[in-house]
């Protein structure tokens, strides 16, 4: 593990217009490279809302009053357009549906990595690495329209290893997957885990094996 930390969470604090209280108060924390973090707590206990704050999804896109200061790899990304932070970290969604935009899966595979003018050899090294790691090559032409819960869940997935950022936020990853899936993907974890942070939110325990910590929301 790296001793570089990546990300720096300061006093953060977060509600909806809906909520008197805070959903999250006062939460600090920091993260190396190399680490993969587990975010565990009850429904409704700000998991996704901490992971979404962490890329700016919350409040750019989805509106919340929020406070606090986020730092990845040196860069304050409230300064920063979802687009412009992408490279820096990136979120897979508990639902597929929400972040699944093209008809192909290697359309959605390429699209990212396509958007930071990365070259056509290395978005084909790229595809193809993570689609034989997760086991879904078979999947790459196949129309996203017909895919399972789980396939599309591994396609999302797969879509933020191929982006490639220095951060990835996985949110409830282990939800509709199978024990073959759900193994394929911590093995993919693990051969990406030198070079990133992983950060994923779950209810469950498939992941504990691999964490380096757990942080716990009440």
């Amino acid at each position: 593990m790296s001793n570089k930390i990546i990300l720096k969470a300061t006093h953060i604090f977060s509600k909806f217009a809906s909520q008197k209280e805070w959903l999250l108060k006062d939460f600090s924390f920091d993260a190396k490279t190399g680490e993969i973090i587990l975010i565990k707590g009850d429904n409704g206990s700000g998991k996704t809302t901490l992971l979404s704050l962490l890329c700016g999804i919350v409040p750019k896109e989805i509106k919340a009053e929020a406070r606090g200061k986020i730092i990845i790899n040196g860069i304050d990304i409230s300064n920063l357009t979802l687009a412009q932070s992408s490279p820096l970290i990136s979120m897979t969604f508990q639902e597929p549906d929400y972040q699944l935009s093209f008809p192909k899966v290697i359309h959605e595979l390429a699209f990212g990595p396509e958007n930071l003018n990365i070259e056509r050899q290395k978005i084909e090294d790229r595809i193809t690495n993570v689609t034989e790691l997760l086991k879904i090559d078979h999947l790459l032409y196949k129309d996203i329209a017909t895919l399972s819960y789980g396939q599309k869940k591994l396609v999302t997935i797969a879509s933020i290893l191929t982006l490639s950022p220095k951060v990835l936020l996985l949110d409830e990853p282990d939800d509709g997957l199978t024990v073959a899936s759900l193994e394929n993907l911590k093995r993919c974890i693990s051969c990406f885990q030198k070079d990133k942070l992983f950060i994923i939110s779950t209810t469950k325990s498939y992941f504990n094996d691999v964490a380096d910590r757990i942080i716990t929301l009440s």
